[in-house]
């Protein structure tokens, strides 16, 4: 375990400890509400570039969105629907460039139905990927694109099961399988598919039969009992999987070849020894290396399901496995600052190209960096007591709109001074914006100021009354980027305003 307290107090004198809220109303977009992310670490020195990808729901407004270290918005994509959640939002490898995607559709207790979705730089839908084989629509806890070309997706499949052992009567018992399918993005063609029920008995489960509604009764369908929850699923160079089951507290490595277990690592039957460590109810397990002697992986501990508790805080962990010896141990830790956090659902960690890593803590919708040493460099939350994200990324990104920035100026009468707030949801690339309006005296357009960028949105007075005005969006190094519509300006507010 990494001894990172006495590293933090050499930091803390150079940390910029801050806290930073974006807008919910803002004057040219009432449409966008954005959740507050409050920023209470920044340690710019140690920062790695990028920005941050989260999906909250719960929350006033579910969506996917994308924020700055500084906590301003730069994207929402959230489309008004309070019934249909977003999930898993980051930037995938497609076609040979950077996309986004995330998954979008309706949550059902403890797992969801809905549609993998990729989108293009301009924001416009690129593919819409779903399930094969005539299985129920795909799950929200994994979105993970191959070699550019194929995805993974888990699906929640209920099936009859003999449950006579458990009080369920013949006939009438029901289990959730944990399947998995890697699919072909642009032909729908399933490639592989691998199901909990064929390689993992239900006496493997820490999660017993009705414990709640979101592990089931198994007395239908609809409430199936839930006794592996798979959440993660990765592939490695050598075509094999990494599969991760919440409610059996297991990692298993999968064959590639003809899906039967590898080995397993945790549950009631592991096949691995794992000294001097535990872990429990975990989420987002990651091959990281491997080679034909050592395996090490990444996971998300959560340490407890609000049931069975296996440690006080979560962490996201790094592990080495002696391919050999089959045994593991623990490489590296990450907890969150100041005592540490319990997340008894979601989370994630993601490893950086300058091996920081990023924490999601799930249940807590917090986000943390960390340097490879376990020092904290960064946290932000989501200032919303009932909101949760499943997991949280960061990512470098260049978003070319294809609609045009928004801009609205306002004057409290003809011949008073004139207010203009302008944006462009999702553009990356802005740097200042040169504003150009008409007067009373003169109807061609002429340069009002040149305004650096504000954030998500940027608010300049002139003095002099513009009764039209367009804004236009510039780069560094002054390049046009694109303009707004010509608008009329305005001696009222709306109510949202």
């Amino acid at each position: 375990m990494l001894q990172h307290g006495h590293l933090f107090n050499q930091f803390v004198s150079l940390l910029s400890y801050c806290v930073v809220r974006v807008k919910l109303i803002h004057n040219q977009r009432p449409d966008i509400r954005a959740p507050v992310l409050e920023v209470s670490l920044k340690n710019d020195s140690f920062l790695t570039p990028g920005y941050l990808f989260v999906a909250p729901y719960e929350t006033e407004r579910p969506g996917p969105y994308i924020y700055d270290t500084d906590g301003d918005l730069v994207w929402s994509g959230a489309d008004g629907s309070m019934t249909e959640l977003f999930h898993d939002l980051q930037v995938c490898p497609y076609e040979g460039s950077d996309h986004l995607c995330y998954f979008q559709g309706n949550q059902i207790e403890g797992y969801a139905r809905g549609r993998n979705i990729i989108l293009n730089p301009d924001y416009g839908q690129a593919a819409t990927v779903q399930s094969g084989n005539g299985l129920t629509l795909s799950d929200m806890h994994e979105l993970n694109i191959i070699d550019e070309t194929s995805v993974l997706i888990p699906i929640y499949q209920p099936r009859l099961y003999n449950l006579e052992a458990f009080g369920v009567p013949a006939g009438n018992g029901w289990v959730m399988d944990g399947v998995f399918q890697e699919i072909n993005i642009t032909s729908g063609e399933v490639l592989f598919e691998w199901r909990s029920l064929d390689h993992v008995s239900i006496s493997e489960t820490y999660t017993p039969i009705r414990l709640n509604s979101v592990v089931g009764d198994g007395l239908s369908n609809a409430t199936a009992w839930d006794y592996f929850h798979i959440n993660s699923v990765d592939k490695n160079n050598d075509g094999d999987y990494l599969v991760s089951a919440r409610h059996t507290s297991c990692i298993y490595k999968i064959s590639g070849q003809d899906g039967s277990i590898l080995w397993r690592l945790g549950g009631t039957n592991s096949s691995i020894q794992m000294q001097d460590y535990n872990f429990s109810s975990q989420h987002d397990a990651r091959f990281l290396q491997e080679n034909d002697t050592v395996t090490v992986i990444s996971l998300f501990d959560n340490g407890s399901n609000g049931y069975r508790n296996t440690s006080s805080t979560s962490s996201g962990i790094i592990v080495s496995i002696d391919n050999a010896a089959n045994t593991s141990s623990l490489m590296k830790r990450y907890e969150a600052p100041d005592g540490g956090l319990l997340s008894t659902s979601q989370g994630n960690l993601q490893t950086l190209p300058n091996q920081h890593v990023l924490v999601g803590w799930g249940s807590h919708p917090s986000i943390s960096e960390h340097t490879d040493d376990g020092t904290p460099v960064f946290f932000a939350t989501i200032n919303d007591p009932k909101a949760m994200n499943y997991r949280a990324f960061k990512f470098n990104w260049t978003g070319e709109p294809s609609d045009d920035p928004a801009l609205r100026s306002y004057a409290t009468a003809p011949g008073s001074a004139t207010t203009f707030w302008v944006s462009w949801n999702g553009a990356t690339e802005v740097d200042h914006w040169n504003f150009y309006g008409t007067t009373s005296a003169s109807d061609e357009f002429t340069l009002v100021a040149k305004a650096d960028r504000q954030g998500f949105q940027t608010t300049y007075t002139s003095s002099t009354y513009y009764s039209r005005a367009y804004a236009e969006a510039a780069s560094s190094d002054g390049s046009s980027l694109g303009n707004s519509s010509v608008v009329d300006t305005t001696s009222t507010l709306s109510k949202m305003d």
